[in-house]
């Protein structure tokens, strides 16, 4: 697949999170009986508009986002009744949330088709950096103990069994190991049986069974399946298996919040090591916007070609972060301005207008700096 291709198809997908999130806003206010002006994707100066009833359809210039503008949001026409201002403060929170929450949704069942789909295992990166190790502690799912193959001998029983490199042995006649030597010394005493083993590929993602029969005596120099293991993977990346009932029942939203805790430990050290050193690099390598968003799905689609499963993976990991970084109360993004009305809702005392409005101006204009910025990191990155 060419890089172009892929990099297209990244945008689209980038879109539809954008889309979805967008829509969440949309069909909420219209629930709550609020006028929506404008629907855009991206922000302003505008490209494309078209207004269809009530409601302008917009196409903008910034790909970093999009907005719903509705009626009363500038604390205007207060006595219409479909202003947004009109709404008591708990439905105009649900409104503001609705985005967020909708991307939390759509990233819990996504990432329980990706585990569902991919016998129940994924992978965290333990090595941030060439010199820089993350020791993970996750909330839920058993940390297990990977046996990687890292190649395949030609002629082998491996290779007529269908295993390939990059081969992660789940278990073997059901049968689970700590590590590789447990793995090795389950072989040797299964030579000329037949056993059954469950792979998940680290590439693809797949999720395989196959029956394969170690040699009773292999060549010179090959072992009784003719197979390659890694002795230092389980050093670089945890292992955690959703084993228990319960477990893979919600699976989907425990993955999600294992992810939050990963991300959070992974910033952290980052944060930490960049202030050991004096310098902003490490986060700097390591913070992506849109550009740098669409160039690493097109990566991953370049990569692994028609592999759906790490994609999905990573279409879950952006709308976990587009729904939490929208809940945060940073100014000028939902969550700002959802803090503003819950303390209005709470306290029942409204915050002056003119105080909140400058909050968010500053907020946005210091958020588009961060988003050139950012940008410009990320093209770097790309030609480097």
């Amino acid at each position: 697949m060419s890089l172009i291709l892929a990099i297209i198809i990244g945008i689209l997908i980038l879109g539809f999170l954008v889309f979805v999130h967008e829509a969440a806003h949309f069909l909420t206010a219209k629930l709550f009986q609020v006028k929506v002006e404008e629907f855009g994707f991206g922000f302003p100066p505008r490209i494309w508009g078209r207004k269809y009833r009530e409601t302008l359809y917009s196409i903008n210039a910034i790909p970093a986002g999009g907005f719903v503008k509705l009626l009363g949001e500038e604390e205007k026409d207060q006595n219409d009744p479909r202003s947004f201002a009109a709404k008591d403060p708990w439905q105009r929170s649900a409104i503001i949330a609705s985005g967020a929450i909708v991307n939390l949704i759509l990233a819990a069942l996504i990432f329980a088709l990706f585990l569902g789909l991919g016998g129940f295992r994924a992978y965290f990166p333990k090595a941030l950096s060439a010199d820089q190790s993350l020791s993970i502690s996750l909330p839920f799912g058993q940390e297990a103990k990977s046996v990687l193959i890292m190649a395949v001998d030609k002629g082998s029983p491996a290779q007529k069994s269908g295993i390939r490199p990059l081969d992660d042995v789940v278990s073997a006649d059901d049968i689970k190991f700590d590590g590789v030597d447990d793995f090795q010394e389950f072989v040797s005493t299964n030579v000329g049986k037949p056993i059954t083993l469950k792979v998940k590929n680290i590439l693809d993602l797949s999720f395989r069974t196959v029956e394969v029969t170690p040699r009773v005596n292999p060549p010179e120099g090959e072992g009784a399946l003719g197979v390659v293991l890694d002795p230092d993977f389980n050093k670089n990346v945890a292992t955690i298996d959703y084993s228990s009932l319960g477990e893979k029942i919600f699976a989907g939203p425990a993955h999600s919040v294992n992810n939050l805790y990963f991300q959070g430990q992974a910033i952290g050290a980052l944060v930490t090591q960049s202030f050991e050193e004096g310098t902003a690099e490490p986060v700097a390598e390591n913070v992506a916007g849109p550009v740098g968003i669409v160039a690493l799905l097109g990566f991953v689609v370049s990569e692994t070609g028609v592999a759906i499963l790490p994609i999905v993976q990573l279409i879950g990991v952006i709308s976990l972060v587009l729904g939490v970084v929208n809940l945060l109360p940073i100014p000028a993004v939902d969550g700002g301005r959802l803090f503003f009305t819950l303390f209005e809702g709470v306290t029942r005392k409204k915050v002056n207008p003119n105080i909140e409005r400058l909050i968010h101006t500053v907020g946005f204009a210091v958020l588009l700096v961060l988003f050139l910025v950012i940008t410009v990191n990320d093209i770097s990155k790309i030609f480097r």
